[in-house]
């Protein structure tokens, strides 16, 4: 008896563990970027076991097109244990059609191909900076941008050409604080609509990832009280 009781145990455990699908190693995802040009955007999540300094990822398309995204661990790991990152370039143009996406991952080589229609992007949003803003506390509020669910907001010295504070949010409006801006240089915050939920840990991958850029206009900060 205790031994088909032993069994028993064994094979819940066995169906327990199944009731769920392993999450995958590699999801990625790749779409337009809209600035001054359109350009391409593109989303990664990585979770592999090892943790090694750096991981390339090749990605390749219609038309001869090829990449190599470096994934640094330094600045992709987060909280809850997986590697992420997204990112834009404005040079580089997507035509229709399906992009691959290849890495190496715990030895193993893992593939994810995203089906990407290059005429879809977002609107930029038209981005608002709030009354006096001050070397300590900068408000901006921007316009909604169609498709869009989350934003990347940065905070830029234009006279050093530096990021100065960053957040990401699913709101139309945020607050930097405590800050230490010079009164003698200029500022602007940028806003990066996105098509997915960036501001999740890790983000959303969808099956086409697209951004937008909107850009307040230059200004300057008044001493704070």
């Amino acid at each position: 008896m205790k031994r088909y009781l032993l069994a028993g145990i064994a094979a819940l455990a066995l169906l327990s563990g199944c009731s769920s699908a392993p999450q995958a190693k590699l999801q990625a995802s790749i779409g337009t970027y809209k600035a001054a040009t359109t350009g391409r955007a593109y989303i990664l999540v990585l979770r592999p076991q090892q943790q090694p300094n750096s991981i390339n990822v090749s990605v390749s398309g219609p038309g001869g097109y090829n990449e190599t995204l470096t994934l640094q661990s330094a600045s992709a790991r987060t909280p809850s244990g997986v590697w992420w990152e997204f990112g834009w370039d404005a040079s580089k143009t997507l035509t229709s059609g399906t992009y691959t996406f290849s890495t190496t991952l715990d030895g193993q080589t893992v593939q994810v191909s995203v089906s990407v229609d290059a005429s879809a992007v977002l609107a930029q949003p038209t981005v608002s900076i709030g009354s006096n803003p001050t070397t300590k506390a900068v408000q901006a509020s921007w316009t909604a941008s169609s498709g869009a669910t989350a934003y990347l907001v940065r905070l830029v010295n234009r006279t050093t050409n530096t990021v100065v504070a960053r957040n990401l949010i699913a709101a139309q409006s945020t607050s930097f604080s405590n800050l230490n801006l010079n009164p003698a240089h200029s500022y602007a915050v940028e806003v990066y609509a996105a098509s997915s939920n960036i501001s999740t840990d890790p983000p959303l991958v969808p099956g086409q990832f697209n951004l937008a850029l909107g850009e307040s206009a230059p200004f300057t900060v008044t001493p704070a009280p």
